[in-house]
């Protein structure tokens, strides 16, 4: 009778208490906490020395492990978490509670690994939220003898029903701030590309950034199209064009094929991907594939702009379906943003465009008019004087007028061609004419003619090469005073290097540099010429068609 009575007042006693650690385990939303006060309260019902929740995600794995009672130096020595074999491989889906007076004697036990405290009866209750197993809960004890009483089992279960509760309202809470997260970046992303001051970053390295931490992910890239220009449908290679994480600088720059990578599938169907393991891995990013990774392509206006992937450390959960709209409405707002941006700086373009049209209208119409004008009075003048030292003085003149007026018109022709941004063909060879001319007492004309952007690759090698040959050449043997390069680009691209100095001997020391240059005409399929014009110097004409060889 006396033993009826004490086990009643001790279930009393433990209904008050667990009415109050249901308040308790609901006094914020924070997720992990939530799980840890449950399984606080889950020992203080019981008297249990430990406790855990085990999560598993909707195939059954464990993702997540929180437990209280072994002391954090045990548990380093113990060396890893459980990951759900033996009795926590159990499910409790149909099992409203699983009592065990000997944890060691059910069928399912394994053991525990070396430095694992002892553990005797063992309680485990399921955590059920809208029909789904979000976990298992459980508690034991590790006194020999000691066993869960009826009571206890009544408490767990009411306990782990609030806390089905209290998990679902931190979820939402938890749903609702990551989404609000996720605007505020594509927000973020969208002003910072849009606003008039220079970003400090590039866009994509920006969009990879945000990714990478909104996901809680170890790395994060972002890779686009080879070609650009091209339709997607025809597009090879893509290339990682930002990087976040471990060694990001080596990843940055790398091709992946379209047709035989994870990514380009991704860029090619134009649907995300989860995946535990990438196909043909990028060097550095995920230690070869092994990790949870989440690729989304990034869309606007039925275009696919690019890929954005990222991936997590093996320690952590991997993705789920619940970051596919989370990611997809990121990408989407990053893509809309990038396709803003770029007509914002095309229409800038234009405008620079159009008063590099007005500019170079002015010089002709108006500047070069007047060097002209000055250069035939002076040409007037010169039939006049009677002194030779004042004719030869301006004939000088009128020879530096002529110069101007072909710097000039050179400048017209650059001012009127579309806009390089990239250090392309027309600046090369330009930078090298500077060079090689810079501090020496030679007159330069640079003439280019035709659509510059249409030469590239190692045609533009060779012509820079041999244009830096020509001009060495004249400038250091020829004793040439003045020195004309012209380049014109049609179906073939020419090169004509013209000086007025001593020409080429027969016995030319210098027949090595020469040949290299008809070489490189050869390995072009093009040709060179190199002759001694009646009024003397020396003429380089080197040719070859624009289509590769």
């Amino acid at each position: 009778m006396h033993e009826q009575l004490d086990e009643l007042l001790t279930a009393r006693d433990q209904m008050e208490q667990l009415l109050r650690l249901i308040v308790e385990i609901g006094a914020d939303l924070d997720l992990d906490s939530t799980l840890r006060r449950i399984v606080s309260a889950a020992r203080k019902l019981t008297s249990a020395p430990y406790g855990a929740i085990a999560v598993r995600d909707p195939a059954g794995a464990l993702i997540a492990f929180v437990h209280q009672g072994i002391d954090d130096d045990r548990v380093q020595r113990i060396g890893h978490l459980p990951v759900g074999k033996g009795v926590l491989s159990l499910s409790l889906f149909d099992t409203p509670v699983l009592s065990l007076d000997d944890l060691g004697a059910h069928p399912a036990s394994v053991g525990f690994p070396e430095h694992h405290p002892p553990m005797q009866a063992f309680l485990g209750v399921p955590i059920t939220i809208r029909g789904t197993i979000f976990g298992n809960l459980y508690i034991t004890h590790d006194e020999p003898g000691r066993v869960f009483s009826e009571s206890d089992k009544v408490a767990a279960r009411a306990l782990a029903f609030a806390a089905a509760v209290a998990i679902d309202n931190a979820q939402l809470f938890e749903r609702e701030r990551t989404s609000v997260k996720w605007m505020d970046a594509s927000r973020e992303i969208t002003t910072a590309l849009l606003s008039s001051v220079e970003p400090t970053r590039s866009p994509l390295q920006l969009i990879a950034e945000r990714a990478c931490a909104l996901t809680e992910a170890e790395q994060a890239i972002v890779l686009v199209p080879d070609d650009a220009d091209l339709p997607s449908d025809e597009v090879d290679t893509l290339v990682v064009s930002a990087a976040v994480g471990l060694r990001a600088s080596e990843v940055i720059g790398q091709r992946v094929p379209v047709d035989a990578s994870s990514s380009g599938s991704v860029f090619r169907s134009g649907q995300p991907l989860i995946t535990e393991l990438l196909s043909y891995p990028i060097q550095a990013f995920t230690d070869v594939g092994q990790r949870s990774a989440i690729l989304m392509p990034l869309c606007a206006d039925h275009e696919v702009a690019g890929v954005i992937a990222v991936a997590r450390s093996a320690d952590r959960p991997p993705f789920d379906n619940s970051y596919l709209d989370l990611v997809s409405d990121f990408a989407s707002h990053a893509a809309i943003a990038l396709m803003l941006a770029s007509g914002r700086e095309h229409a800038r373009q234009l405008t620079v465009v159009a008063e590099r049209e007005r500019i170079a209208h002015d010089l002709h119409d108006h500047v070069i008019q007047r060097l002209f004008a000055a250069g035939m009075n002076l040409q007037g003048t010169v039939a006049r004087v009677r002194s030779p030292e004042v004719s030869e003085r301006l004939n000088r003149t009128l020879d530096d007028l002529q110069a101007i007026i072909e710097e000039i018109r050179t400048t017209i022709f650059q001012l009127k061609s579309p806009l390089e941004t990239d250090g392309g063909f027309r600046n090369r060879i330009q930078q090298v004419v500077a060079d090689l001319t810079e501090d020496r007492d030679i007159v330069t004309t640079v003439r280019l003619h035709g659509p510059m952007t249409a030469v590239g690759g190692e045609l533009a090698a060779h012509a820079e090469a041999v244009t830096a040959e020509g001009i060495s050449n004249a400038v250091r043997h020829s004793g040439a005073s003045r020195l004309t390069v012209e380049v014109s680009v049609a179906d073939m691209l020419t090169l004509d290097i013209i000086d007025n100095g001593c020409g080429v001997p027969a016995d030319n020391p210098r027949r090595s540099g020469l040949a290299n240059m008809s070489h490189r005409a050869e390995q072009a399929g093009g040709s060179c010429e190199i002759t001694s014009p009646p009024e003397g110097g020396t003429w380089v004409h080197w040719a070859a068609p624009l289509t590769d060889h």
